[in-house]
């Protein structure tokens, strides 16, 4: 049976020789040292010291390591929450949306760009489709990073189609809380399913149209456009600058638009 890669089975000159030998040499380099010193007092002394010496080399090294091993890095990225999640007091918030290639390692580069500037990577999320995914990230960056610098890191890692833009704390919690809490508010009718969409997707322009016998109220999506059925028999239009809709986000929210109609036909209730 042929074999691949490199031999590593032991030979007359393998590591067990090479071991062998260095543990001879030494041992026997012990010992000369050892006679040579040994047989006077000021050898003795010798020998003592360069032990302690020794020894407490080793136990400083020992406590480094240990040190170093448990602190955790200041620049290493997270892909989840996590406990605190506000940026320092002179930090800036960030949301970096591109689209990189799905494929193994695609999101390495631009991880080790953003740390390479300082920033800490407080949320991410990943929207999939087809051969690319659109990445988005929740940074906190130091006061000297500006947009240009996210861009620039953004570009040398290979991310195409960037949108880089402000963020706000209350944007640091993952989709699928937000959508609850939301939901759960539609329920109570304590919002409505305008302000529901646009916490949802940061948009800034949603909407609603009234019910008419030329309009089309069927969901649809087109780049940075959403059309959305309302309870009422209307629509809703989500417009967000610059920043086109994901198939993931686009499906989240008809499903909130379908659980509204279905509160609306069990309640009466508008929510809007």
């Amino acid at each position: 049976m042929g074999s691949h890669g490199t031999d590593d089975r032991p030979g007359f000159l393998g590591r067990e020789v090479l071991e062998l030998g260095t543990l001879l040499f030494a041992a026997g380099a012990a010992h000369l040292l050892v006679v040579s010193l040994g047989h006077s007092d000021d050898g003795v002394r010798g020998l003592i010291v360069l032990g302690t010496m020794l020894l407490v080399l080793s136990l400083l090294h020992r406590w480094h390591r240990h040190r170093r091993g448990h602190r955790r890095p200041r620049n290493a990225p997270t892909r989840t929450v996590t406990t605190d999640h506000r940026p320092a007091v002179d930090d800036r918030l960030w949301g970096v949306r591109v689209t990189v290639a799905d494929v193994p390692g695609g999101l390495a580069a631009l991880t080790v760009g953003f740390a390479a500037l300082g920033v800490d990577i407080r949320l991410m999320q990943v929207h999939p489709g087809g051969g690319d995914a659109v990445d988005e990230f929740f940074v906190s960056a130091p006061a000297g990073v500006d947009e240009a610098d996210l861009y620039r890191a953004v570009r040398e890692a290979g991310g195409r189609s960037a949108v880089v833009r402000p963020a706000d704390v209350h944007e640091l919690s993952d989709t699928t809380s937000r959508t609850l809490t939301l939901v759960e508010a539609l329920v109570s009718g304590t919002t409505t399913v305008e302000r529901c969409l646009s916490a949802l997707t940061a948009a800034r322009d949603v909407r609603h149209t009234p019910a008419s016998d030329d309009r089309n109220d069927h969901p649809e999506m087109t780049g940075t456009m959403m059309v959305l059925p309302a309870p009422d028999g209307g629509t809703f239009s989500v417009h967000r600058a610059d920043l086109p809709f994901t198939p993931v986000e686009f499906a989240r929210c008809r499903a909130l638009a379908q659980v509204a109609r279905s509160l609306h036909e069990r309640t009466g209730h508008p929510f809007v």
